[in-house]
């Protein structure tokens, strides 16, 4: 058992600052998956994590108590790295057995962990190849094998982009392997897994760290990360967004569609409505836009403060001709390209807004209606349910083009 924790931890590589005073809570047997692009620090701080390197300031603590300066072996933790790191003169079986070998188990026991391994990983029958006979996304299987084998004690796995060679099928399988081998009554593993692609993150953890620029931008569940994201950077990491300006309005009464008892409403929508508010944006249309908004940054804000409103490609719904009268939310367009996706389309819409052109993109299920039917210059309606628009008071047009990177 193990609880992680680490108090005000900073790391520097000459002029680079890898983190910045990064401060989390771990909890035991929780699968804590860290989110972020190339270069937010979130290697470094699973070395810091594993005793790989040391911080510059700052602490780090198993169960309480401080580990800062122990080394890798003596926190008693698995570590797959991301190079794989593997022992060129050894062969499948003895990189994996190698730990068991360190610690004196039983070698029995060592044989039947490791077949079981091999089997999970798909390994099976390569017992005696080597390192150079084998091809990335092996490599990387072995590597995860080795790591398991690993769990001295604390029941600690850190994995960093461990998945990252394996051709699609494979990862999704060992995505589900994976979850199901930290859940297992038998081991109960804490697991701490570095990762770049949203949905490895939405699939496995219990709860997710957004890290940028070496610092944790957000902590929370999945449902948080993705419905209720803290600013424009952790809501464009999890997904294709389109992003509108506004004014919000609050010349007149507080909207009222807060009813929480319509058995037509999804379990998401209720959840939405029971912590937020409607608030309606002015775009530059004829029609308001509206979209829900925490109760606390509604009464913080005034009429007409500048807000950005942020909607999910795949929020948005795409009909064919003029229906804004039957739709809420709607704003017409034209269809500038359609891309066949597989499992969806994604369609680029040009629509007027105040007066200036904008493409707005739509993704939706890749059904036949859409494929014989949603073709590129077909006039079309675009809207989204006011629960799924997120409303941000507007960070700047820097900002804005920074996280976007629109220069």
């Amino acid at each position: 058992m193990v609880e992680i924790k680490l108090k005000n931890v900073s790391k520097s590589f000459k002029d680079l600052k890898a983190l910045d005073n990064v401060s989390l809570t771990i909890k035991d047997k929780e699968y804590f998956i860290i989110l972020g692009p190339t270069g937010a620090g979130k290697t470094t701080l699973l070395k810091i994590i594993g005793g790989l390197i040391k911080p510059d300031s700052g602490e780090v603590l198993f169960n309480n108590k401080n580990v800062t300066k122990l080394s890798p072996g003596e926190r008693n933790l698995g570590f797959m790295f991301e190079n794989y790191a593997l022992f060129p003169h050894m062969t499948i079986y003895d990189n994996i057995a190698y730990s068991s070998r360190v610690h004196a188990r039983d070698p029995k026991q060592t044989q039947k962990i490791v077949e079981q391994v091999l089997m999970m990983t798909l390994l099976t029958g390569r017992n005696e190849a080597l390192p150079e006979e084998m091809s990335g996304g092996m490599k990387q299987r072995v590597a995860l094998c080795r790591a398991l084998m690993n769990l001295e004690q604390t029941k600690l796995l850190i994995l960093d982009e461990p998945l990252k060679a394996l051709d699609a099928g494979l990862r999704m399988s060992l995505r589900r392997e994976l979850l199901l081998m930290a859940k297992s009554q038998l081991l109960e593993l804490t697991v701490i897994h570095v990762t770049n692609e949203e949905e490895e993150a939405m699939m496995l953890a219990d709860r997710i760290a957004v890290m940028n620029e070496g610092k944790v931008v957000q902590v929370g569940t999945p449902y948080e990360i993705y419905y209720q994201p803290k600013n424009l950077f952790v809501a464009n990491f999890m997904s294709e967004i389109n992003y509108f300006n506004g004014k919000c309005v609050k010349n007149g009464e507080v909207l009222n569609h807060n009813n929480l008892n319509s058995e037509k409403l999804d379990d998401i929508f209720l959840q939405i409505k029971k912590s937020s508010i409607p608030m309606q944006i002015d775009i530059g249309m004829n029609n308001f836009l509206t979209a829900f908004i925490e109760r606390k940054t509604y009464n913080e804000m005034k009429n007409g403060d500048r807000v950005l409103l942020v909607v999910r490609a795949n929020h948005i719904k795409i009909r064919l001709g003029h229906r804004k009268k039957d739709k809420h939310n709607a704003i017409l367009g034209r269809i500038s390209r359609r891309k066949f996706m597989g499992v969806f389309y994604r369609f680029e819409v040009l629509v007027k807004i105040n007066g200036s052109e904008k493409i707005i993109i739509v993704t939706n299920p890749a059904t036949s209606e859409i494929h014989n039917s949603i073709l590129e210059d077909s006039e079309v309606t675009i809207y989204f349910p006011e629960e799924l628009g997120i409303i941000f008071k507007h960070p700047g047009k820097d900002v804005v083009n920074k996280v976007l990177k629109l220069e």
